[in-house]
């Protein structure tokens, strides 16, 4: 994705340079051209600029992809070209006897390998193997020295290049060491084009026109795009062989495997061999393999690569977007895409990984803390390294510099709400999980970055234009991305009381769970009030509805005089400030009762209590609703904006709070009493605030 944006701006800067003349005079054409006078509304000035300005920005959009769709086919070359290259260097090779063939279809048979590999011999030079070709054909590659080998170690050679084709990564690693190739020219260009062009235009030395400040910036920022690159590239390759691995032994012994890797030379490498090693040390995947499990985390130095990489390519989508959306009904879209790219970047990279590792420790696995701090100080850096600042650092980013903090802390918010769903999925879920459970992970994860991305983005906008101490307060209820916000929230908050209605069902045999329901004794208030004390779902529900009826009867009980009169809006904007608070104070109870658990829990409790107080104090003033559809939606969408905020902001210092698990019999009527007190609290200070947090 980042060498497509990457090649992406290097189409802008070529437009820039070669058809920036035009695109500038037809900005200025709309400008002194756009309808003038008092009756002209902003809906219909804001119209006219979005047709008037249509082709050009079109027209940008256009180069700026036909670069992207240039490194796209250098990629995708490289999937021919690169194995040839390599079968070429690792020669002359020479095809192995049909014995070995004969073994390799064995293996691969029993491996569920349709189309069998070829087996070739490689020079006398070559000293690792490895598995190349064109795709649909691989070709493995083996050092002569494995006919010296035992029969049973030169199988377990073969098995592990076999199950590289087996789970399909043959594409995967040429298409990664392509990236490596392709990204040096695509970060090349754009200097070629510039040089090149200050030459024709001024005849004089290219480096004195462009001057050292925007040549340096730039090829500090390439630079630290190329390493990055690189870390990722060699995470990727090591990482694939503790698969191959894995499923070369599946269902065998691993001694013949163990010892083969045991008889490889025990020298110590320097640092840059192990950087620029492809595979991991061979000690390293021995214990592997005597372990039998690897939980997938990702080690610090990928999740600052992943947190650079996805700051990069938010600021990067959302400028693209905005060109290609120019004139359409998807206008203004620009940064919503933009979030949704980086939310699945990082969400396919680093919180499905982290939910691998939570759920494989069965939700007990510990916090990754430096982690979260790591993601977040990776993606401030990644707003400031990215290519497309070059030459404007000094005028700060997007929405100024204060987006350097609220997309950071949003992003670490977002990680550590992603930790704690994945321990609530794996203590209410079974062990064995289908591939639609790592789906729904994986979209729960995208809303959750996402929307982050998009709270970060707003609060940075608030704070630049209204003191700090407001922007933190009124930033969700009157974000303009309120309804998405909402909607986010929604499918998030619904899709974890599913997976925590559903039950512990982790120990129970099939079929056992419907014997159990069929002998399970009618409830009996006794028993609704023993569940109710004992936490858990019911516990949680409860807390919910507790906070919910105490901001009703705190709104009801007071009547401020900022809603009194003819001003209708104030009186709909204390609803949604109660409501509000109502869902504030049950994340606060539940992350102060229980700390990293009741965040979770405050996922789906926190939205469950605002709505029930919106819908009742919406229902209270029913009669008074000329447009009935629009004050439900604004009642529906305002106050769980404004919670998401709240739970964003609030998931970094939870997620360094421990796990507390009180007594049975107090799990759950000290936290109702905390949240009543909080709700009441909250709804009375937003009621004597008069107009300080309204419109």
């Amino acid at each position: 994705m980042v060498l497509l944006l990457a090649g992406a701006f290097a189409g802008q800067l070529v437009h820039n340079s070669y058809l920036g003349t035009s695109w500038a005079h037809a900005m200025q054409r709309c400008q002194l051209e756009r309808p003038k006078g008092p009756s002209v509304t902003f809906i219909q000035y804001n119209d006219y600029l979005q047709r008037c300005t249509a082709p050009a920005q079109h027209r940008r959009a256009l180069v700026s992809l036909a670069g992207a769709l240039a490194v796209a086919v250098l990629g995708v070359a490289s999937l021919w070209v690169l194995p040839l290259r390599v079968l070429r260097r690792a020669g002359p090779v020479t095809r192995a006897s049909d014995e070995w063939q004969q073994r390799t279809a064995a293996a691969a048979k029993d491996m569920g390998i349709n189309r069998v590999p070829l087996v070739v011999w490689g020079s006398v030079w070559l000293k690792e193997s490895f598995t190349a070709g064109r795709p649909g054909r691989a070709t493995i590659v083996l050092p002569v020295g494995v006919r010296a080998l035992p029969p049973a170690q030169a199988e377990a050679l073969v098995r592990h290049e076999l199950s590289h084709v087996a789970v399909g990564d043959v594409r995967l690693v040429w298409l990664t060491r392509g990236v490596l190739w392709a990204l040096p020219p695509v970060l090349l260009v754009p200097l070629a084009v510039i040089l090149t062009q200050t030459w024709r235009t001024s005849h004089q030395t290219p480096l004195t026109v462009i001057g050292g400040t925007f040549l340096w910036e730039y090829v500090i920022r390439a630079a630290l795009l190329m390493i990055v690159s690189v870390l990722i590239a060699q995470l990727v390759l090591r990482s694939r062989e503790y698969e191959a691995d894995a499923r070369s032994v599946h269902g065998r012994s691993a001694a013949a495997m163990e010892a083969l890797l045991a008889s490889q030379p025990a020298g110590r490498p320097t640092w840059w061999q192990r950087a620029r090693a492809n595979h991991p040390a061979a000690s390293r995947r021995v214990a592997f393999l005597r372990r039998g499990s690897l939980p997938l985390r990702i080690p610090l130095v990928g999740t600052a690569a992943v947190g650079l990489l996805s700051a990069m390519a938010l600021q990067a989508v959302a400028w693209l977007a905005e060109d290609c959306f120019t004139g359409t009904p998807l206008a203004g879209k620009g940064r919503l895409a933009a979030a949704l790219v980086a939310g699945g970047l990082l969400s396919a990279s680093w919180g499905v990984a982290t939910w691998h590792t939570v759920i494989a420790g069965e939700g007990s696995a510990p916090v990754p803390r430096t982690s979260l701090l790591v993601l977040g100080t990776s993606t401030a850096l990644g707003l400031l390294a990215q290519v497309e600042r070059t030459g404007t650092t000094d005028s700060g980013t997007m929405f100024g510099w204060p987006l350097l903090v609220t997309v950071p802390i949003a992003a670490a918010g977002a990680g550590a709400l992603s930790v704690a769903l994945a321990g609530l999925w794996a203590r209410r879920r079974r062990p064995h999980r289908s591939r639609w459970d790592w789906t729904a992970a994986l979209c729960v994860n995208v809303v959750l970055f996402a929307g982050a991305l998009r709270i970060g983005e707003d609060t940075a906008l608030f704070l630049g234009i209204m003191d700090w101490r407001d922007a933190f307060i009124v930033n969700g209820l009157y974000s303009s991305a309120a309804q998405t916000t909402a909607v986010a929230l929604g499918v998030v908050a619904l899709s974890t009381l599913w997976a925590t209605l559903r039950g512990n069902h982790r120990h129970e045999p099939p079929g056992t769970r419907h014997k159990a329901r069929a002998a399970r004794p009618p409830r009996t208030w006794r028993g609704v009030a023993s569940a109710i004390a004992a936490g858990g779902p019911v516990g949680t529900m409860t807390v919910s509805l507790v906070a919910a009826a105490a901001a009703v009867a705190a709104r009801g009980a007071v009547q401020p005089a900022a809603a009194q009169g003819s001003v209708w809006m104030h009186r709909i904007e204390f609803d949604w400030w109660s409501a509000a608070g109502a869902g504030c104070a049950c994340v606060l109870a539940l992350i102060a009762f229980r700390g990293i658990r009741g965040l979770a829990e405050a996922v789906y409790a926190a939205p469950v209590a605002s709505f029930l107080a919106a819908a009742a104090m919406w229902g209270y003033r029913f009669a008074e609703w000329a447009r009935p559809w629009e004050v439900t939606r604004n009642y529906a969408a305002q106050p769980l904006a404004q919670v998401a905020f709240v739970i964003v902001v609030l998931a970094v210092p939870a997620a360094f709070l421990p796990a507390r698990r009180p007594p049975r019999l107090q799990r759950t009527l000290p936290a109702v009493l905390l949240v009543a007190a909080l709700s009441t609290g909250i709804v009375l200070a937003v009621l004597h605030a008069g107009t300080r947090l309204l419109l």
